[in-house]
């Protein structure tokens, strides 16, 4: 009987320690694609952005950086920033002693120029930041910001039709 009691407790523990798992895991799953997300993930990823990369090892940190935006990029910029992350993926494998894998990485730099020209432009715009220089250009607008009201009667005001002496 009392061995009965444990495993149906014990059961019942699993069944819940296993929900909550699985909720966890879905919450985990995919962050949210939201332009504040976006531009808090940018602020992280913009120094190894802005520098530009001399290496194999800093060109390979760079597409990183481009694909952990990628995995926030909102609706609005999701498709361009697709496009300029796969031409950095593929700038990044090119064999500049093949005149084929060259001519690959061309064709999708000019393919790709308006999704560089519209994600550069949506990044200026919602987060404030040049990504081309990596420096911010103009504080993003909030929607935070407080206004106050004051009463007219609070407020001086001057005749304009009296003349000085």
């Amino acid at each position: 009987m009392i061995h009965r009691q444990v495993l149906m407790r014990f059961r019942a523990g699993s069944a819940l320690m296993g929900a909550l798992s699985l909720v966890g895991l879905l919450g985990c799953a995919s962050p949210e694609r939201t332009a504040t997300n976006f531009c808090r993930q940018l602020a992280l990823e913009m120094p190894g952005i802005a520098e530009q990369p001399a290496t194999p090892k800093m060109i390979k940190s760079t597409v990183k950086h481009y694909k952990n935006l990628q995995k926030v990029a909102p609706l609005q910029v999701e498709a361009d920033w697709d496009a300029l992350t796969l031409l950095l993926e593929k700038a990044s494998k090119i064999d500049a002693s093949d005149p084929a894998s060259v001519q690959e990485v061309v064709d999708l730099s000019y393919a790709s120029e308006k999704s560089a020209t519209a994600a550069s432009t949506w990044v200026l715009a919602t987060c404030g930041v040049d990504i081309s220089t990596g420096l911010s250009v103009v504080q993003p607008p909030t929607t935070d910001v407080a206004t106050t009201d004051v009463a007219t009667s609070d407020v001086a005001t001057t005749d304009a039709t009296t003349t000085l002496p």
